[in-house]
């Protein structure tokens, strides 16, 4: 993981700039994607950009930090309290907090909280295919309407299911719609390296850039579209994943 994607929640504009500017000069590997500055604002931030790390204050006006957390079913971030109060850490433990940092932040405290989440969250991660894995050439016949289109198999980013039958979408901007149905092309292709992670959806191991965790999670592919897993499948995915990943390793 190269990037912690940090949300920050902070009620008072001068905690958020201090905050900030630590971050900035001293957290390179952090990258704010949200700031907020109440717990409401939080919620809806966390559930839009699906952060890696969650820095977040307790007293936000109507809301606590606590409150943020429980509005969240399946969090998939790592959390650290920024507050002026230290009588709240045994309750932040409790809640599954990685640290819990006390106004004025110290420089050197808010360094090792960033190592410490960093460190947690590549251990967690699951494992993504390198990018230097190649698929050895193999063509498969796509059925079209007026007949039989030929492609290599690693041309291939993704099909989604359209009514009844499916769309596949090509790594040259291309995409063919097919005579036959997503669950056709799922038994043609799952001993390929292909894997259907949704209902309406049959990703290219090969070519995932990215996996975000969340209650299912996302997959971001090679030509940057970002695919949900579903729940139900997340499982099945991973140890697919994980088994591909070894074999091309």
């Amino acid at each position: 993981m190269n990037t912690l994607r940090a949300i920050l929640v902070e009620d008072e504009p001068s905690g958020m700039d201090n905050l900030r500017f630590k971050l900035q000069n001293n957290c390179p590997e952090v990258e704010i994607v949200a700031e907020c500055s109440s717990g409401a604002e939080g919620i809806k931030a966390i559930l839009r950009h699906l952060p890696d790390l969650l820095l977040l204050d307790i007293q936000l006006g109507d809301m606590t930090g606590f409150d943020v957390l429980k509005a969240i079913r399946h969090p998939s971030y790592e959390v650290i309290f920024t507050t002026s109060y230290d009588e709240y850490a045994i309750e932040a433990i409790k809640n599954n907090a990685l640290d819990y940092l006390v106004k004025p932040i110290m420089i050197d405290e808010l360094q090792e909280a960033i190592a410490k989440a960093r460190m947690k969250l590549s251990r967690n991660a699951p494992p993504v295919p390198s990018p230097s894995t190649v698929l050895p050439p193999k063509k498969f016949g796509f059925p079209i309407s007026t007949g039989i289109q030929f492609f290599e198999l690693n041309q291939m980013i993704y099909a989604q299911a359209e009514d009844n039958v499916a769309i596949v979408y090509l790594d040259n901007n291309q995409s063919i719609k097919l005579t036959k149905t997503l669950g056709w092309l799922e038994e043609q292709l799952e001993s390929s390296g292909f894997c259907r992670v949704h209902h309406s959806y049959l990703i290219n191991l090969y070519h995932i850039s990215e996996f975000i965790r969340n209650e299912g999670g996302f997959v971001v592919m090679s030509n940057k579209k970002a695919i949900s897993v579903s729940r139900r499948r997340k499982d099945a995915f991973l140890q697919q994943l994980e088994e591909w990943n070894q074999v091309n390793e």
